[in-house]
């Protein structure tokens, strides 16, 4: 588990009492370490033909929607039942709830409009909005 993974689910478990609450995040989680951080996660949406929404995500203005199974695209449904397994969550919840928040979540951890260039950057972005 890499140091990015290890303190932020350190701060989700603490935030949440919610299992499915906590369980979303780690997923969340899961999905930036195993595609290599934000532009990983980004690039993946992107070679599924959702250009236009992830730059909707980065950029100024309202985000584009995703669906679940757009998640399912990106991840497979071998990842989905892995993480459904582990959180004894069904998967379908997993990706519904990933594509509500992902959008936003990619919004917060870009606000210049740019995707950082580092897994710290993103780390310490992601740890100021928690102090709001």
């Amino acid at each position: 588990m890499g140091l990015f993974s290890n303190i932020a689910g350190k701060v989700a478990s603490r935030m949440s009492g919610d299992k499915s609450q906590g369980a979303m995040v780690q997923a969340g989680i899961d999905l930036f370490e195993e595609y290599g951080g934000l532009q990983g996660v980004l690039d993946k949406f992107k070679a599924i033909g959702l250009e236009k929404e992830v730059n909707s995500w980065v950029g100024k203005g309202p985000n584009l929607p995703i669906t679940a199974k757009h998640i399912e695209q990106v991840v497979g449904k071998a990842t989905v039942a892995r993480e459904a397994e582990k959180f004894d969550i069904p998967g379908k919840v997993i990706c519904t709830r990933l594509a509500e928040y992902l959008p936003g979540v990619v919004d917060e951890l870009t606000p210049e409009g740019k995707v950082p260039k580092n897994q710290a950057s993103v780390l310490m972005h992601a740890l100021s909005l928690l102090k709001k």
